[in-house]
């Protein structure tokens, strides 16, 4: 079953689809060894896999700084990238060692390999099959490449949208009935935020 990471504000929770499995918890109290402006308010953030077991390799961006690290300390970075991203994923794919991203900004979005940050310059409404309000100023995404092959969640607001690269639209749901489990913690981060 896939883990998600879901960041606001100075805290994160790990989570699945039956409920969170992590947090919520504090960015510095997980990771106190990134650089203070990684702890909070992060652009993006991006999940890969490395070395035996599957360990969780975070790439986060804030401004036009990346880094990337594990559980156990900074792989790379920080690291200036062309532009801010407002949604990165990451991919592991089986066929290159490097991983592979898709970030947007805006209404564009780019791919790029490794530490190679692109400027994303390809309109989003390329997609041309989706709802408008899918095509420009999204708030996160997420790349997987399954049977089918390329999968897309796109986020905004308070929707997702799960799309393949054929153009057929798998879901489209709120957050709120999604993840349920998520609602309390959600309500109390945009409180705090205000």
């Amino acid at each position: 079953m896939w883990k998600h990471m879901a960041l606001i504000g100075d805290q994160y929770v790990i989570f699945n689809d039956s409920g969170i499995i992590q947090g919520p918890a504090s960015i510095r109290g997980k990771w106190p060894f990134l650089p203070e402006q990684f702890t909070h308010d992060v652009d993006s953030a991006a999940v890969s896999f490395s070395g035996p077991g599957f360990r969780w390799r975070n790439t986060f961006t804030k401004g036009s700084l990346a880094i990337v690290f594990e559980d156990t300390g900074i792989v790379s970075g920080p690291t200036s990238i062309p532009s801010p991203y407002d949604g990165l994923s990451d991919v592991n794919r089986s066929d290159d060692s490097r991983i592979f991203h898709f970030a947007v900004r805006g209404g564009n979005y780019t791919t790029f390999w490794g530490y190679d940050y692109a400027l994303p310059t390809t309109p989003l409404s390329d997609f041309r099959f989706l709802p408008e309000r899918f095509q420009h100023d999204l708030d996160d995404v997420s790349l997987e490449y399954e049977s089918i092959g390329a999968k897309y969640s796109f986020y905004q607001d308070n929707e997702r949208i799960i799309f393949d690269s054929h153009g057929n639209i798998m879901e489209l749901a709120t957050l709120d009935y999604k993840w349920p489990f998520l609602n309390g913690w959600r309500a109390a981060m945009a409180k705090r935020i205000r």
